[in-house]
């Protein structure tokens, strides 16, 4: 099975917040969404890159298990259905 990216798995809210910031911060947007799609394993991504992801996504962690995991970013679903 193919692993999804972690566009793929970015849950609806933040992905359509992050697809609405686009217009006022085009640059930093695209940035974030070309990581995603070139990411699968959230393990990867460095603190600043999910400070980003935070902030454009306007999605904040409740805990430090959803910051430590990325519960609250991320569907939690690795692979394509088959």
């Amino acid at each position: 099975m193919k692993r999804l990216t972690l566009y793929q798995r970015l849950k609806p809210k933040a992905k359509e917040t992050l697809r609405g910031n686009a217009v006022k911060y085009e640059l930093s947007t695209e940035e974030i969404v070309e990581l995603l799609k070139s990411t699968q394993f959230y393990s990867d991504l460095t603190i600043n890159q999910i400070k980003n992801i935070i902030v454009f996504s306007e999605t904040f962690p409740k805990s430090i298990s959803d910051l430590t995991y990325g519960d609250f970013l991320f569907e939690s679903s690795l692979d394509e259905a088959p």
